[in-house]
């Protein structure tokens, strides 16, 4: 019996671990998407029309995405037994 709740505690751990990576790789995703639309509308719009408009707003979502990034790595993601690896919940 010993040896199972050992072997239990590193696969819960190991499915903690993997749901964090989830949260990190959906949260950068959607970043990701939303910055797309943004630059999409902006160009459409004519709003970026040199190289040094368009390297001034990808500067501004870098800087953005870097703030953010250490804020997503403090999100906790729970793991639901029977759930696989997906986050069951956030607390932000």
């Amino acid at each position: 019996m010993g040896g199972s709740s050992a072997s239990l505690l590193v696969h819960g751990l190991i499915a903690s671990i993997l749901a964090q990576m989830d949260v990190l790789d959906y949260m950068s995703s959607r970043f990701v998407s939303e910055i797309h639309e943004d630059f999409m509308e902006r160009l459409e719009a004519g709003e970026l029309d040199s190289e040094e408009t368009k390297q001034i707003l990808i500067d501004i979502y870098l800087e953005e995405l870097l703030e953010r990034y250490p804020k997503w790595e403090n999100l906790q993601a729970s793991v639901v037994a029977g759930a696989g690896f997906e986050p069951a919940a956030f607390r932000l």
